[in-house]
């Protein structure tokens, strides 16, 4: 009888647990229309890396639609400020057609890294409240196409800083697109995939997934998706190996990987961050932790990074389309730089085989002289943001790219939000912006 009531006991437990997705995530959404959640930041200038584990994301339904299931199959670890000016998939969903007028977001595990008198302090965290309730303005109507829901977090408003103690109340805007009609001409919000970084866990040809920070994404692969650093083709990724990948949306709402890049193999890390310090002649490098490939949910504030003769420095030039572009390199690289760096192994210190400059966004007014112009402007920045603390810098020169987005102009006494490329001479930045906006 004990044994009969026992059985049923663990059963039922198994039961329960099943249905909750084993991990307290609740029952997930498995049917619907493809939609591709992403999150984005918009940038409070002052903090240097700000993290929210996003564990359950609900929509609710208005006029007759059914509340969703959570949209995430698991917890995701997503790093706010790197995505300042842009968007990232966070993970790959299906909702039933219909008319939503809100969500409902899990959040827990709050991180805040600010600069404080010069160096990388973490912040003590105290989060408003676990749940965050999110009003559509207007009502999301879902039909039979895929589509993207964006969520961008207004981190200015939603961090208040005092001393060393951060109280959070997250607060996002969402917005909607769909699948941009022309594939070569999408941007981040309606289909193109910028540079996001995972280990191989399937290989399938053409197909190929990988795990990020926040969940898996499938990737097709086809004669016109290239293959760099070690690699000529997909049968030459192997499983664990780390990639970088960017990509296109396809109209039926997957994923086609336009370029694949060999970081390491399961033995490698990968770490990004705005650098804090270096040395000269340059031998290491310290960042200040923004995200890494490890997934470990416990990193560092700083991370340093040796470098030697072997390390080879490199920046995406393929969307600047400029010429004459500034250099990147050993004896042009300063603080307050947002940059990748990889490594063959995890154990410290970590000896980088390469060093990449990455996108970050400064937040400023444009001066009125130089007078700004088509071609670029002065951007005037706080001394006390954690990129003018970093780096010394008030003021930036700022060099519009070819096609560069902007949905502000860039007129005297504007505030504005650029996301570029900032390149360092020896003795002053210039950035290489490839959108601006109003920081909103």
């Amino acid at each position: 009888m004990k044994r009969a009531f026992l059985f049923v006991l663990i059963s039922l437990m198994f039961v329960y647990l099943s249905g909750c997705g084993g991990s307290g995530n609740g029952p997930v959404q498995m049917t619907g229309t493809p939609m591709t959640l992403q999150t984005g930041d918009a940038v409070n200038d002052h903090i240097a890396k700000f993290e929210l584990t996003i564990s359950s994301i609900i929509l609710t339904g208005a006029s007759g639609t059914t509340d969703t299931a959570n949209l995430l199959s698991g917890p995701a670890e997503v790093e706010f400020s790197h995505q300042a000016g842009a968007f990232e998939p966070l993970t790959l969903a299906h909702v039933p057609p219909g008319t939503y007028n809100g969500a409902s977001v899990m959040v827990s595990n709050p991180e805040v890294v600010a600069i404080v008198g010069g160096v990388a302090t973490k912040l003590t965290p105290t989060l408003s409240s676990t749940t965050v309730n999110v009003s559509f303005s207007p009502n999301v109507t879902v039909g039979t196409s895929p589509m993207f829901l964006n969520f961008d977090l207004d981190l200015a408003n939603s961090v208040t800083i005092n001393g060393t103690s951060a109280t959070i109340a997250p607060k996002f805007n969402v917005s909607t697109s769909t699948v941009a009609p022309n594939q070569n001409n999408e941007n981040d919000d309606d289909g193109e995939i910028e540079d996001v970084h995972g280990s191989v866990t399937s290989i399938a040809a053409p197909n190929f997934t990988i795990q990020t920070r926040t969940g898996p994404i499938t990737f097709a692969t086809d004669s016109t998706t290239r293959f760099q650093d070690g690699i000529a083709q997909l049968s030459d990724l192997k499983m664990g190996d780390i990639v970088e990948v960017a990509g296109i949306t396809k109209s039926d709402g997957t994923k086609l990987a336009t370029k694949v890049e060999r970081e390491g193999d399961r033995n490698g890390v990968e770490v990004e961050g705005l650098i804090s310090a270096l040395d000269s002649p340059l031998s290491k490098i310290t960042i200040v932790h923004q995200m890494d490939s490890t997934g470990s949910s416990n990193s560092p504030v700083t991370v340093d990074v040796s470098v030697n003769s072997s390390t080879v420095f490199s920046t995406r030039f393929d969307k600047l389309n400029i010429t004459n572009a500034p250099i990147f390199d050993a004896t042009h690289i300063g603080k307050g730089q947002r940059i990748e760096a990889d490594a063959s192994s995890s154990s410290a210190p970590l000896i980088a085989s390469k060093v990449k400059l990455r996108e970050q966004a400064l937040v400023g007014t444009v001066a009125a002289s130089p007078a700004p112009t088509s071609a670029g402007f002065t951007l005037n920045i706080s001394s006390t943001s954690a990129f003018g603390t970093l780096s010394g810098a008030t003021s930036v020169p700022v060099i519009l790219a070819n096609g560069a987005t902007l949905e502000t102009t860039p007129s005297a006494g504007a505030s504005i939000r650029v996301r570029g490329l900032v390149f360092f001479n020896g003795t002053t930045y210039t950035m290489v912006a490839v959108r601006g906006d109003d920081n909103h």
